[in-house]
Order: C-alpha cells, then sequence, then structure tokens
C-alpha cells in the first residue's frame, strides 16, 4: 500500500512530535509550511520533507493536510490553502471542525490529548486521539493515520471536544503553574523541586485509583483555616490569593457534600 502522503503546517511541540512519528511509522511527509524558515527547514530535514513558508505553496494533491498551528491560526490557514483535494485536517482541542470547511470537501480533527515540548521525546502509543470526520470514510482515514502512532483512538465532536481541552488545562495546565509557585516557596527555604517527586506520584496514584473527591487531603479539607491563613502570610499576593481562593473552593465543596 502506497504510504499517506502529509503535508504538516506549523513547525511547533504538536506538529514536531506528529511529524517525527507519522513519518517514523511510515507516512510520507511532503511538506513542512511554517512562517519561521528555520523552525521549517529544522522540522523538514528531520522528516525527508521539503521546507515552505507559503501557504499557496501547500501541495494541493497531498492526501492529508495536517493543521497543527496555535488554535486562533487554525480559521485563517485554512482559508488561505489552495483547494485541496485530500483531506484537511486540525489538531486542535477547541477550535471547531467547520472551521475547515472552506478548504476541502473533506475535513476533520485529530486531537491528541497531550502536553507537547518540541526537544522532549514522546511515546505517541498510549496517547490517546480524539477524532472527527466530515463523513464516514474521512473518519475511518484520519482513524487510521492516528492508529499508526497510537493505540488509543476514540472518537469525538466539535460538541464534546471542548470539554477535554477545558479539562486538560485544568488537570495539566493549572498544576504546573502551581508546581512553579512550589517551586519558588521550596527555593526560599533552600530546597528544589525533587523533593515534592514522592507527593506528587502518591497524589497522582490515588487519584487514579481511588478518585480525586475521595484521595482529597490537606487543611483545606480539613477546615484547618489558622494554617491556610499562616500558609498565604508566607506568600506574594497574587500566590496568596490563588491559595486562599482554592482553599475555600475545596472547604466549601466537602462542607456541602458532608452535608447533603
Amino acid at each position: 500500500m502506497e504510504a499517506c502522503r502529509i503535508v504538516v503546517v506549523g513547525s511547533g511541540n504538536v506538529a514536531t512530535h506528529l511529524a517525527r512519528g507519522l513519518h517514523a511509522a511510515g507516512a510520507r511527509i511532503l511538506q513542512v509550511c511554517s512562517r519561521n524558515a528555520a523552525h521549517a527547514s529544522r522540522l523538514a530535514s528531520e522528516v525527508g520533507a521539503e521546507a515552505i513558508t507559503d501557504l499557496h505553496s501547500v501541495n494541493p494533491g497531498a492526501d492529508v493536510c495536517l493543521i497543527s498551528t496555535v488554535d486562533g491560526a487554525v480559521a485563517d490557514v485554512a482559508a488561505t490553502l489552495p483547494p485541496m483535494k485530500g483531506i484537511v485536517a486540525h489538531t486542535s482541542g477547541s477550535v471547531p471542525m467547520d472551521a475547515l470547511r472552506c478548504a476541502s470537501d473533506r475535513v476533520g480533527v485529530m486531537y491528541p490529548l497531550q502536553t507537547f515540548s518540541r526537544d522532549r521525546r514522546l511515546d505517541l502509543s498510549s496517547v490517546p486521539f480524539f477524532n472527527e470526520a466530515s463523513d464516514d470514510a474521512t473518519l475511518a482515514r484520519l482513524d487510521a493515520l492516528a492508529g499508526m502512532i497510537s493505540r488509543s483512538v476514540h472518537h469525538a465532536d466539535s460538541g464534546t471536544r471542548p470539554f477535554l481541552h477545558v479539562a486538560g488545562v485544568l488537570g495539566c495546565n493549572f498544576p504546573n503553574y502551581l508546581l512553579l509557585c512550589a517551586s519558588r516557596v521550596l527555593a526560599r527555604g533552600g530546597y528544589n523541586l525533587d523533593v515534592l517527586r514522592p507527593l506528587l506520584e502518591e497524589t497522582v496514584a490515588k487519584a487514579f485509583e481511588f478518585g480525586p473527591e475521595a484521595s482529597q487531603t490537606g487543611p483545606a479539607r480539613r477546615g484547618d483555616s489558622a494554617t491556610i491563613e499562616r500558609h498565604a502570610s508566607m506568600l506574594p499576593d497574587a500566590q496568596a490569593e490563588i491559595y486562599r481562593m482554592l482553599s475555600q473552593a475545596i472547604t466549601d465543596h466537602y462542607s456541602r457534600n458532608e452535608q447533603d
């Protein structure tokens, strides 16, 4: 069977991992298109593709054009592409599939629910992909494409996919910022972030074993207002506000549940 011919639009974190993974799995990356010529050239050289910076130069005969840019650019990219004969899909969790309708008769979404960093290697085989498409044949093609690199392929339409995206922010991006805050508190005491690793690993393990509601501990769960205020007084104003707000949310949640 002839290898799937793919154009990747974008050269950032997600585009880099998907292009590498698909290339390693046997897909043929025809072009990497990015406004940043250096980034396009670097990624294209890794996957044996042509580097381009002009969307009008995208090969219209590609089997799949995969738009992997910042969310706000997806619609503009789709509107600028030449008329595409194959599938045009994006990788965003928050952009509706209909944003691509102007680019092709066959459109879809291939959304990987994962955090990506360009220079950190990642095993894509366990990353869940949530796909959507304009028709059954296109969906089957995108499922097969995602299945080349992942064992976890699912479906989510433009109405339900944003719930995955919001949950990802709540469960990944916000805790990561809180770890940055924690690292700065630790540094003031002469410690580094590594001392929290066992605590974090046990927290995540318990959340998935027993559920996060049953696993909650700490001063807010106990309603220990004296400790909460002592901790908040140790923090810069912005972090103290976050600490108090999250503590109040935890206290309120368990107070309501215990009254029910």
